[in-house]
């Protein structure tokens, strides 16, 4: 399962394809993404 949601599914998309840094807290929804850069700005 890549995502949880169709709109996690749709930014992830968006990111991989425009060679985007994938900004978000949320990283476990968009782990399975292949070639999706990610990083978390607001580390707990």
């Amino acid at each position: 399962m890549p995502a949880n949601d169709d709109f996690d599914l749709l930014i992830g998309c968006t990111a991989i394809v425009n060679n985007m840094v994938m900004v978000t807290e949320n990283l476990k929804h968009f782990k399975n993404f292949t070639g999706i850069q990610l990083e978390n700005w607001i580390k707990k």
